[in-house]
């Protein structure tokens, strides 16, 4: 488990993640503050989903040829149909609301409707992307590479900047639209404006880190601050800082906790939400603002946890004999790694040969590496099939593993692993929970324990098999950490 100071580090293999989220929670607030003072909060609802169309729209058309010279990589295609379909729905909402038909709240049902019928249309229509476009979809800033965070810098550092410079201009038309039109002569300019950046913010945002996540960082810390303070600059102040907690202790929770990202910052938002709405009750505003921020950072004093302990030296077990059992593989999924050998590919295709019979598995390379290990730190180690070959994995269970070791009649110790979850779905982190034990057969004792439940950073792997070599590596060395 990583404690919080080390999260931070720079050097921290997910600190480009840290840092996305970070920017998203600093300027999103700031947007979508001001979509709450104009109440069009829905807008921020609106436009991510309308984004995702965009991306499901610019993938068909990718796929039917009409974009195949378009160079880049899947981000940079979704990236284009995500800022055309914003600005055109934006454009088109603009117009309906300057010409006055219907209610505002009913247009922007009608459009997040259309927007999401569209999506799965789109990805109907291209069933051969449907992954990439549910992986682009979903986002993932969990996964982001430093290219890609120095875009998302340069984007929403401007938003920021333009945020910033036009702030009395913007806080105006969204405040008092007809003091702006008397002091200003018309509140149109900033309109444009103000739904750019916020266009450009959000079309941006959807494709590196998804709409849900967009849409929390826009609208929950502003509510959450807004019960807490009395003037327009606290209220935009509050907001990002609010935004910017949520962000980092949202990393936090996913990393420690094993938690996909997105889900998770938005769960802490709505409780920052309950948390200043009670706080607001039974103290004063400014006052109410200030414990909610203490408590928020006061989180990271308890977030160390205790020192996890490597695997025992092989004299302090007192034990001349050793069992390595067979991994437990209990995630349901068959965990083969590819095959380099295409002609086994095409054999295994179609249905002449078992995957079994010739393709390595997660469960054997990570036996084979604790065996390597073991016996370097001194083990000896004997494998229970070489006695008896009916023996099969051994689960985590303390009770079942001693009763299966006993009826097989060994003797001595028995390390005993069992994969949970393993999931592969970039190459750039592995998901894991994988238990390990050390068990006395005679009278089931548990010697040592260790449970990794992470996400595995494999940042030097280039396809899905080698991200799980990679991460089985990583885990072993962390086991046998001292």
């Amino acid at each position: 488990m990583q404690t919080f100071l080390e999260i931070v580090k720079p050097s921290f293999l997910l600190f480009p993640a840290l840092l996305g989220s970070s920017v998203l929670g600093l300027v999103c607030p700031l947007v979508g503050a001001y979509l709450i003072l104009r109440r069009t909060v829905f807008l921020g609802l609106t436009l991510p989903q309308i984004a995702g169309a965009g991306v499901a729209f610019a993938f068909w058309l990718h796929q039917i040829g009409l974009l195949s010279n378009m160079g880049g990589s899947e981000r940079t295609v979704g990236m284009a149909g995500s800022l055309v379909f914003t600005f055109l729905g934006m454009g088109l909402l603009g117009y309906f609301e300057h010409r006055g038909k219907g209610l505002s709240e009913g247009r922007l049902a009608a459009a997040y409707s259309l927007a999401g019928a569209l999506t799965i249309l789109f990805i109907v229509f291209n069933p051969a992307g449907e992954v990439e476009i549910l992986s682009l979809l979903k986002g993932e800033v969990i996964a982001l590479s430093r290219t890609e965070i120095k875009i998302l810098l340069g984007v929403f550092g401007s938003v920021l900047a333009g945020m910033l410079l036009f702030r009395r201009e913007f806080l105006l038309a969204s405040f008092d639209r007809d003091l702006a039109f008397l002091l200003k002569g018309g509140n149109l300019f900033w309109d444009i404006a103000l739904y750019l950046l916020a266009g450009l913010s959000i079309a941006i945002g959807v494709i590196m880190a998804g709409p849900l996540l967009i849409f929390g960082f826009l609208v929950l810390p502003p509510l959450a601050a807004r019960p807490l303070v009395r003037g327009m600059t606290s209220f935009l102040s509050l907001s990002s800082l609010l935004g910017v907690l949520m962000a980092f202790f949202g990393f936090y929770l996913s990393v420690r906790l094993d938690l996909p990202l997105g889900p998770t910052d938005v769960t802490l938002g709505c409780c920052l939400i309950f948390l200043a709405y009670g706080l607001r009750r039974i103290l004063p505003k400014n006052f109410a603002a200030l414990i909610l921020v203490c408590v928020a950072i006061s989180i990271s004093a308890c977030s160390t946890p205790a020192p996890t302990p490597p695997v025992p030296e092989a004299k302090a077990i007192q034990s001349e004999q050793l069992w390595l059992a067979k991994v437990k593989n209990s995630t349901g999924l068959p965990l083969f790694l590819p095959s380099n050998n295409p002609l086994r590919s095409l054999a295994e295709m179609a249905g002449k040969i078992s995957p079994e019979n010739y393709r390595q598995s997660v469960t054997d390379l990570l036996r084979e590496n604790l065996q390597t290990e073991l016996t370097q730190k001194g083990f000896q180690i004997s494998l229970p099939e070489e006695k008896d070959a009916r023996f099969p994995a051994f689960p985590a269970d303390t009770g079942t593993a001693a009763r299966v070791a006993r009826e097989g009649k060994l003797s001595g110790i028995v390390f005993v692993s069992e994969i949970r979850r393993w999931e592969t779905d970039t190459q750039k982190f592995v998901r894991v929970v994988v238990d390990f034990k050390l068990l006395r057969v005679d009278d089931g004792a548990v010697v040592w324990e260790r449970r990794i439940q992470r996400a595995v950073a494999t940042p030097s792997a280039t396809n899905m098999g080698q991200a799980s070599t990679d991460a089985i590596k990583e885990i072993v060395r962390d086991l046998f950490a001292s």
